[in-house]
């Protein structure tokens, strides 16, 4: 029944949290990009380890705000720091997998050729702009109750 709980709490939070669709959708992007671009099983398993660090953290944010919400209605300090804090470590960690990216795909040279092979290769293309579409789909309207 834990699991069972845990997918719904990611599912809650997905659907309840723009920001947490949108890690998810630039985190599938990212994959697609690291496919075309030929990342070695190392460095998948360094990109797999930053994005569920962060989205693991945005799971968390969400967390926080939601039991300080609970707990109270008024503006207090305490409330915010403890908001301010968790929205910090989720900022902390995306600018390190940033930083991880960089260090992944910072050759340029090979990025404009990986980009001109997607953009070239319609085989390539259609699938990765239906996926773009669709990404865009859930970022948009992948979620309720929306603050």
């Amino acid at each position: 029944m834990s699991f069972r709980y845990a997918i719904e709490g990611i599912i809650s939070a997905i659907r309840s949290e723009k920001h947490l669709r949108f890690h998810i959708v630039i985190a599938n992007l990212i994959c697609v990009f690291a496919y075309f671009y030929g990342i070695s099983k190392a460095e998948w398993a360094t990109l797999i380890l930053c994005i569920v660090a962060v989205i693991s953290a945005e799971l968390l944010n969400t967390a926080v705000e939601k039991a300080v919400d609970t707990a109270t209605c008024e503006i207090n300090q305490l409330a915010k720091l403890s908001k301010d804090a968790s929205a910090g470590a989720v900022l902390a960690l995306s600018i390190g997998a940033i930083l991880v990216g960089v260090c992944l795909f910072g050759d340029f040279a090979k990025i404009g050729a990986t980009l001109l092979h997607i953009f070239t290769d319609f085989r390539i293309l259609i699938p990765c702009l239906m996926l773009g579409i669709l990404d865009i789909v859930f970022l948009v309207f992948g979620g309720k109750n929306d603050r």
